[in-house]
């Protein structure tokens, strides 16, 4: 494998950190704001959507909404990938996982499927850090999407999908 970027561990877990105690009003009209703290750069930006380069190139964050409500951030940890599944992204998963555990404590919950991920619960939304095929992500997702999206999940899994 060539040199993979990643994100530091200990930047990743800041990150992790201050989007978990991000307090502002969850809309489209304040994500601006939110892009210009953290210092991403926006490449477009749509009613339900702002695609992010947050330094792995475009597409690399997102803020998703619906109705003007944003209900979910993505940040990118990791360029992607050569080769699915590798043992280098399995092992900076596990390396992200333990600072952000140092930073925020133990998670709320591990999810295996179809994902594997660490989930950090708040009052109004859940940090989650995922390892996709080819990438690792963070997440800052309101706790009433993550719940249509694990009902959405379970259901596929039943075949009612």
């Amino acid at each position: 494998m060539s040199t993979w970027p990643t994100m530091p561990t200990e930047q990743a877990a800041d990150l992790a950190g201050e989007l978990r105690a991000l307090d502002w009003s969850w809309t489209m009209d304040d994500a601006p704001a939110v892009v210009e703290r953290f210092g991403w750069h926006a490449v477009s930006s749509r009613p339900r959507r702002i695609m992010l380069d947050i330094g792995f190139g475009p597409g690399s964050g997102t803020i998703q909404a619906s109705d003007g409500e944003v209900n979910r951030i993505e940040i990118q940890l990791t360029a992607y990938a050569e080769t699915a599944g590798t043992p280098e992204l399995k092992s900076a998963f596990t390396d992200f996982a333990q600072a952000i555990r140092t930073k925020l404590g133990e998670p709320t919950a591990y999810v295996e499927a179809p994902s594997p991920q660490y989930r950090w619960a708040g009052a109004q939304a859940t940090l989650v850090l995922v390892l996709s095929a080819t990438s690792i992500w963070l997440h800052l997702v309101t706790n009433a999407r993550l719940a249509d999206d694990d009902r959405n999940l379970e259901l596929d899994e039943q075949g009612l999908l």
